[in-house]
């Protein structure tokens, strides 16, 4: 029973560290398409996690890919530390 609770704490720690590469590299995306447009801007989206929620909403810079790819980073690092 020991085994099964250790290789299930693994897959937990797992999941968070997946989560949180795929919120990275989303996260980078949209801050290097900021960086284009304006300083403050790409620092803000590279600094701030939330902030790429606004950033990318924007109707100028209309950017839904990278924004559900956050999302879904998010979404496994909440499954990763209920399960």
């Amino acid at each position: 029973m020991k085994e099964e609770t250790g290789a299930l704490g693994d897959m937990n720690s797992n999941m968070v560290l997946g989560g949180f590469l795929i919120m990275l590299i989303c996260q980078d995306i949209v801050a290097f398409k900021a960086f284009r447009r304006g300083y403050r801007e790409g620092m803000l989206c590279a600094m701030i996690p939330g902030y790429i929620l606004y950033y990318a909403t924007r109707d100028v810079t209309r950017q839904v890919k990278p924004v559900i790819g956050w999302l879904v980073g998010f979404g496994v690092i909440l499954m990763g530390f209920m399960g």
